[in-house]
């Protein structure tokens, strides 16, 4: 992880660069030969979300690099509705989300609202393990807080899975 950076105030850290893609297998083709990024891991994800007005299963295909001291996550949206597929429909892929750890997932800097969260594997409070913050007209992308159980078990498995970052 990098220095503390906190945007509009969050005690949280910067860990992880979200991008959004329509196949996951000519992402990293993408990300490999146009940035060097990679090896990359797989990881298919299944789970119940809700995002704005929206709540059902989410599933998503997902790989995850080193991009200097930040992990790359790479999302292929299947099934359900989320920002990523919104981003993707609206947009096309690119980066949409900055993902930040931290102990306080409620945290609401200056009134921005959530409208993206996991809505199972809880945390033991009974607060969401992520959330998305509604900062895209403010910011330009999403900021995503992970709780810091969570962000760091990612992180290890990524090192596992990948080795250390270079």
């Amino acid at each position: 992880m990098i220095d503390r950076i906190a945007p509009l105030g969050l005690d949280a850290e910067l860990y992880q660069v979200g991008v959004v893609v329509a196949d996951i297998d000519r992402g990293m083709r993408d990300y490999r030969a146009l940035l060097g990024l990679g090896p990359f891991w797989r990881l298919d994800t299944d789970y119940h979300a809700r995002y704005r007005d929206w709540e059902g299963r989410v599933a998503n295909r997902n790989a995850f690099a080193w991009w200097g001291d930040l992990c790359l996550e790479m999302i292929e949206p299947c099934i359900g509705l989320t920002n990523a597929r919104e981003w993707l429909e609206e947009r096309g892929p690119g980066i949409f989300h900055l993902g930040f750890m931290t102990d306080d997932v409620g945290q609401r800097p200056d009134g921005v609202q959530v409208c993206f969260e996991t809505l199972d594997n809880r945390q033991p409070s009974g607060a969401p393990q992520v959330v998305h913050l509604d900062t895209v007209d403010r910011l330009g992308y999403f900021v995503e807080l992970t709780a810091r159980p969570m962000a760091l078990g990612l992180v290890r498995r990524i090192e596992t899975e990948l080795g250390r970052r270079a």
